[in-house]
């Protein structure tokens, strides 16, 4: 005789299926991990058998939610940047021609993947990018930022200038003296239809005379406390400045380098031990 197939059983494990993938994507967004950590990890705590774990790990590979990375050797399972990924309250990155059903509240940043830093895919970026939303609603309390310029020092793909002039600047000058970041960033402005309000240039900093209202740094703490003094002279009395690249360990040291030249912390968040701040000039 055939053997009896119970409908239940088919429901029951799309629901665990779908459970588990929930839990998978929660996990890996607090942190990378092997996809031997999650298995073991997840079918010990959930009390599940390593196969399901597997099974719902493939479905979110193949649907585009997680991807493989790899490192020194090592394979980790993160999230996608092939498809639109949120990474603010509001920030939704996505790849030039895949469709982005959003609301109206959500800016929509499209990013073409290419060599140059700044595609979402390490956490700095993300991180710069929330410093930034979080530095945008402070600076809109007190007051308009639709007069207000930025500066993007290191802009790599252009992403931060670009979230920023979404968010409302009147436009922004992007640094970078890699001619492919440079070639790179040019084309996401065009993307985002940004062109005559971001300015992509190979300038050096010190060359810049102008103050901003908001300046941006995704960069490794010795450039950083390098940058210093410039930085303290381009940014505007209360304006706002952005930095990432740092890790949590070396936060205190960066943190204490710019409150001796008068900024004051006011937002910050870690991921992967990587930190982002955000500072006010006093």
């Amino acid at each position: 005789m055939p053997r009896r197939i119970d409908p239940v059983k088919p429901a029951a494990e799309a629901a665990l299926t779908d459970a588990l993938r929930v839990h998978i994507c929660a996990f890996v967004s607090a942190r990378r991990r092997t996809p031997a950590d999650i298995l073991n990890r997840l079918s010990q705590d959930l009390s599940v058998s390593r196969g399901s774990v597997q099974a719902a790990i493939r479905g979110l590979v193949a649907g585009g939610e997680l991807a493989y990375t790899h490192e020194h050797g090592r394979t980790f399972l993160e999230p996608s940047f092939d498809r639109a990924v949120r990474v603010g309250r509001r920030i939704v990155l996505a790849p030039p021609n895949r469709p982005v059903f959003s609301e109206a509240e959500e800016l929509v940043i499209r990013i073409r993947p290419g060599v140059s830093f700044g595609a979402g895919r390490h956490p700095t970026t993300r991180l710069a990018l929330r410093a930034i939303e979080a530095a945008v609603n402070r600076l809109k309390k007190a007051g308009d930022i639709t007069a207000g310029s930025v500066l993007d020092i290191g802009t790599g793909s252009g992403v931060l200038a670009i979230a920023a002039v979404k968010f409302g600047f009147s436009g922004a000058i992007g640094l970078d003296i890699d001619p492919c970041a440079l070639a790179e960033a040019r084309e996401n402005v065009r993307l985002n239809g940004l062109e005559g309000r971001i300015d992509i240039s190979d300038r050096a900093v010190e060359s810049i005379a102008q103050r901003f209202t908001l300046v941006a740094a995704n960069l490794r703490p010795p450039t950083l406390a390098q940058l210093a003094s410039e930085i303290e002279l381009l940014t505007e009395v209360h304006g706002a400045l952005v930095v990432s690249g740092i890790r949590t360990e070396e936060r205190s040291e960066i943190e204490a380098e710019y409150g001796k030249r008068g900024f004051l912390c006011v937002w910050s968040a870690e991921e992967y031990d990587w930190v982002g701040t955000a500072m006010r000039k006093r």
